[in-house]
């Protein structure tokens, strides 16, 4: 036997960074293939992070697993083996990999799910198409379930005789290990090649894919935590990665201070919050329609490009392994849904896809299963129909689509654009007494919260809205795994949510109809196309209303940071100097280099957007303590003093056409003070301060905080574009004077630099 081998294990960190790890396994193998991992930083990773694991290389009917083991998996199995010199059976070491990755690699429990974590059922074979074996899975956080190891002394229940003298085990103790990012562990590939006839059937072990998986959440490394300085930003949690990403781009080449200490909210509360000035900035896609009172003076500053998508999760039997069996495929292609089609899917109910539920738009036959073939592939499962496993209905207790409970911009977008539309109407539903629910066979109109559309009664399963995005992906687990008897022949779920979530997760969201006959799907490009059809709304914020641009994707919104016009005091109404120079210096961030380190799914300003954001950034602090403290009191206690009630949102709900949001009370100066004016200003730079912060960027070694692989690679680039390019802006924007075009240039060049890595 050939004692060569040679892995590599390609850790691709989101979409950027290349590097090639060795095997860990030491075992001899008679194969030469390649390892390779992509979604996700395995070794930086938080849990439900998405994975993907591809083998090459192998020759045809090689087949492989995978097992969640220790990054040391224990060495003291025993086996009774049989000496043919002395014609006796006596017990020895038993060194095998394959045993002890049978013996302690066990049941692994996964925090994010509550239940167990495993590969596949059986062993998965390799694509005619592609050569690959391909594991779509996520990177796992929890414990293996406590269980006795049969042949070792320290962890067995068979009791101690002249037949079994080595068990050493008085007090029953049972093996277990947990992985976290204190406990490493490895996603450990069992490769099997099949027997021939000339050789016995062979098997690798391969412990090259090492992880450790935090729990899920916000994190900020590298900083210097919360200072006397640090902003308190409002923010959907869609938004984290990138707030985490501008936070780390500011703060962590010096320690200093985190910029912003984040707060996850709804955005309904986020801008109550704001508007109290509880808050000091806010994020939202919608401007002020989700606003309870809008008391305070906002300038809506756009940061980013998101989108309201229906996320596809799951799999389709599309291809065939070497001997010709079906092989079920993480679905990774763009579903075509028509409006009618997604109209359906969240007023028709899921009980019953397999008649009427859904609109019947599951059914074998129907436009959209005859559309997509990959819909069409899949089969009938051990719960139900071929429908059944269509529309993601696993049990009675859920019917197959999630979303995140809560007002938000995600709904709002959505049920704007369906509003009207004849299929957008509920089914017929009738409570426990068997009394037709008010609103039943009625339109659905303009909603803001996912749950609304059950119509407050849990007989009309619509959308199953979970409150925070972990309890969304808990929801969706089986399906993101494929395992199990409601996945035999493919299965799926859906999920309403933003492009920026679906990306983290690796879920795949549906192409919508462009207005030409064809199919659009969210992509950098398609929001881009959406872009150019923004228009500024009454409330000063930046709204996107495509009709027919066939390049566009058709429910695209701007993220904006609500950010107060008038200066940030304190209870006792004295200017804070310094949080509003730290607020200058964040919305330069965000609307310059920090274009560059958008989180997942993000996608950059148009240079026309950059230049109204950079135009909106200009306004904040602008006005004058004084109108900040009238402010303060009259938002604490609405309509007492002087001034009438606050502006509240739009009563009743309407499709999102010319812009959304009333009018928004304007007060204070229309420029900086001098004190205001004294701590928004910054040095130009020299010669000495550019190599100087050349300097800083190139030395700068930052802990990377879970999930931070896309921007950890960029984290010294920014960090030098921020110092190089933020101090010659400031003059522009104080100014209120759009940035030149050498800056906007350079800005794009960054982004072009991100995308091609």
């Amino acid at each position: 036997m050939n004692r060569f081998r040679r892995v590599a294990l390609v850790l691709a960190a989101a979409v950027l960074g290349v590097a090639a790890v060795p095997s860990a396994s030491a075992q001899t193998s008679p194969l030469n293939y390649q390892v390779q991992v992509t979604g996700s930083d395995p070794g930086h990773a938080q849990d439900g992070d998405p994975l993907r694991i591809t083998i090459s290389g192998l020759p045809a009917g090689v087949t492989a697993n995978y097992y969640v083991c220790p990054e040391q998996v224990p060495d003291s199995l025993v086996i009774n083996k049989y000496d043919p010199a002395t014609k006796t059976w006596s017990w020895v070491h038993d060194d095998s990999m394959v045993n002890r990755v049978a013996a302690y690699c066990g049941q692994f429990n996964d925090e994010l799910s509550s239940s167990s974590f495993s590969g596949p059922t059986n062993d998965r074979g390799r694509s005619v198409a592609t050569k690959n074996i391909v594991f779509d899975t996520y990177v796992p956080r929890g414990a293996a379930s406590p269980h006795f190891v049969d042949k070792d002394p320290g962890f067995t229940n068979t009791p101690k005789s002249d037949e079994f003298p080595w068990p050493n085990n008085p007090g029953n103790k049972q093996f277990s290990f947990s992985c976290d990012e204190n406990h490493p562990c490895t996603l450990t590939l069992k490769i099997t090649v099949p027997r021939t006839s000339t050789t016995p059937v062979q098997r690798v072990i391969d412990s090259s894919v090492r992880f450790r998986a935090s729990a899920p959440g916000i994190k900020i490394q590298g900083c210097g935590g919360v200072g006397p300085s640090t902003l308190t930003g409002s923010m959907p949690e869609r938004f984290g990665r990138t707030a985490v990403g501008w936070n780390q781009m500011l703060c962590a080449p010096t320690k200093a201070a985190q910029p912003v200490n984040i707060v996850n909210e709804t955005e309904d509360v986020g801008l109550m919050s704001f508007d109290k000035g509880d808050t000091d900035v806010a994020v939202t896609g919608s401007g002020g329609v989700l606003a309870a009172q809008r008391v305070r003076a906002r300038s809506y500053v756009p940061v980013g490009l998101n989108a309201t998508v229906l996320a596809a999760i799951g799999w389709t039997p599309d291809d065939r392994d070497d001997l010709g069996r079906t092989l079920k495929s993480r679905l990774s292609g763009h579903l075509a849904f028509s409006w009618d089609d997604l109209a359906n899917l969240l007023s028709k109910g899921g009980e019953q896809p397999g008649s009427t539920g859904r609109g019947g738009i599951f059914v074998d036959g129907s436009a959209l299963v005859n559309r997509n073939p990959a819909l069409a592939a899949i089969g009938q499962s051990e719960v139900g129909g071929a429908a059944d496993a269509r529309a993601g209905r696993s049990d009675l207790t859920f019917f197959g689509v999630a979303g995140e409970a809560g007002p938000g911009t995600v709904p709002l977008v959505l049920s704007s654009r369906l509003n009207g539309l004849p299929a957008w109407k509920y089914a017929h539903f009738v409570n426990h007494k068997g009394e037709a629910l008010k609103g039943s066979d009625g339109p659905v109109g303009v909603v803001t919260d996912l749950n609304g559309l059950n119509l407050g009664d849990d007989t009309a399963h619509n959308v199953d809205a979970k409150t925070g995005r972990i309890n969304v992906r808990k929801q969706v687990s089986n399906a993101t795994l494929g395992n199990g008897g409601d996945c035999r022949q493919g299965c799926l779920n859906w999920v309403v949510t933003d492009l920026a979530t679906a990306t983290e997760n690796g879920w795949t969201p549906v192409a919508l109809p462009n207005g030409k006959g064809g199919y659009v799907a969210p992509t950098p490009k398609s929001l881009e196309a959406a872009a150019s059809h923004a228009k500024e709304a009454k409330d000063g914020s930046m709204q996107i209303v495509v009709d027919d641009d066939p390049e566009a994707y058709p429910l695209t919104y701007v993220e904006s940071v609500a950010a107060p016009v008038n200066p940030l005091i304190d209870a006792s109404c004295a200017p804070e100097a310094a949080k509003q120079a730290q607020l200058a210096t964040f919305l330069k961030a965000a609307t310059n280099g920090g274009q560059s380190g958008m989180g997942p799914g993000m996608v950059p300003l148009t240079p026309d957007l950059l230049s109204a954001a950079q135009a909106a950034a200009a306004k904040v602090g602008t006005g004058t303590a004084t109108a900040s403290c009238h402010e303060q009191k009259e938002a604490q206690n609405p309509g007492t003093v002087g001034g009438g009630p606050a502006a509240g949102p739009p009563a009743g709900g309407g499709p999102l056409g010319g812009g959304f949001g009333g009018p928004v009370a304007r007060s204070g100066s229309p420029g900086p003070g001098s004190a205001e004016a004294a701590a928004l200003a910054m040095k130009a730079p020299t010669q000495a301060s550019v190599q100087e912060a050349r300097s800083l960027a190139a030395a700068v070694k930052i802990p990377l905080f879970p999930g931070a692989s896309v921007l950890g690679a960029l984290i010294p680039l920014l960090a030098l574009a921020a110092l190089v390019l933020l101090p010659p802006a400031t003059g522009y924007l104080t100014a209120g004077r759009p940035l030149p075009p050498w800056m906007n240039r350079f800005a794009g060049r960054l982004v072009a630099l991100r995308r091609r890595a």
